[in-house]
């Protein structure tokens, strides 16, 4: 590739794309490793086109098998995308190769967990008579907590789905697939209690959740009421409904549930996707097993 070209990219990061000299000199390294792999593998100067897409596939190969991060692979990816979006743009190439390519995959962050004295320090909290915010918000934490449920499944809950009786929900999940959660006494008593309360203030509802002035409830609306209550938590990641439900399963796990059964519950289509709570049990796990005479031994 000419020197003439490379340097109208990176005036073209410069001065149209507003680039800090920082990203610049990133977007620059990343392109020069591109190229000078390329080309090595050819035997010649890379000439860009249309044709690249296979040479660019080799590049983020030879990266992930030196064991490069996934993160640092997919960033140097952007890198050179940006170079033959500026071609495509000059009419330098008729297409771009790579537009649709995406960058590996590194591993998932492993599940946030809510340490329980935080929770049960937010469920057992005493309310206030006839604090019926208090009452429902603090509902929600119990149900994505004690149910596992998301929270676009909890905003989804109609009333005929709450067996208080039976003590279970109908669960609508990923893929309109339904699902029965169980539930305890305790929280039955709480949601007979909200749905009383719900009703003597807007009258009989389809939906079980409701907002303060009486519509559905949506995910934002329950992620800002859960995210209110996790801010307190110390060394969270995430403060959102999903740390709850996260809490749900691995609480579960440490308390000798099964995997499948805990798999059912939480409406995962794979296993695979609940084993990661096993991940971060491990570390209860361990805890443990330093009370073994010999676990510190060196």
């Amino acid at each position: 590739m000419s020197q003439d070209l490379r340097e109208d990219y990176e005036n073209y990061l410069k001065y149209e794309q507003n680039f800090s000299a920082l990203t610049v000199s990133a977007y620059t390294e990343d392109l020069k490793s591109y190229l000078e792999s390329s080309s090595l593998f050819l035997g010649e100067e890379l000439q860009p086109s249309e044709q690249d897409l296979d040479l660019v596939r080799r590049w983020l190969n030879g990266m992930m098998t030196k064991g490069d991060k996934a993160s640092s692979v997919a960033r140097r990816l952007a890198s050179v995308k940006g170079f033959y979006k500026y071609l495509l743009k000059m009419g330098r190439i008729s297409r771009n190769p790579i537009a649709n390519l995406r960058p590996p995959r590194g591993e998932k962050p492993l599940p946030v967990y809510v340490p329980t004295n935080y929770i049960n320090e937010i469920l057992d909290e005493e309310l206030e008579p006839y604090d019926w915010v208090a009452l429902r918000n603090k509902l929600i934490v119990a149900v994505l907590y004690e149910c596992g449920l998301r929270r676009s499944e909890l905003a989804g809950l109609k009333d005929d789905d709450v067996d208080i009786e039976g003590r279970k929900l109908k669960v609508l999940g990923k893929g309109n697939k339904e699902r029965i959660v169980p539930f305890g006494a305790g929280l039955a008593e709480e949601l007979s209690k909200w749905r009383q309360t719900r009703d003597e203030l807007f009258g009989e509802s389809e939906t079980f959740f409701l907002s303060l002035r009486g519509k559905p409830m949506t995910g934002e609306g329950v992620y800002a009421i859960v995210h209110k209550y996790l801010k307190a938590v110390p060394g969270l990641v995430r403060r959102g409904a999903h740390a709850l439900r996260h809490s749900f399963a691995t609480d579960m796990l440490n308390n000798g549930a099964d995997l499948i059964a805990i798999k059912e519950l939480m409406g995962h289509s794979n296993v695979s996707t609940t084993v990661t709570y096993t991940h971060t049990s491990f570390k209860q796990l361990q805890k443990v097993y330093n009370a073994h005479p010999r676990a510190k031994k060196k």
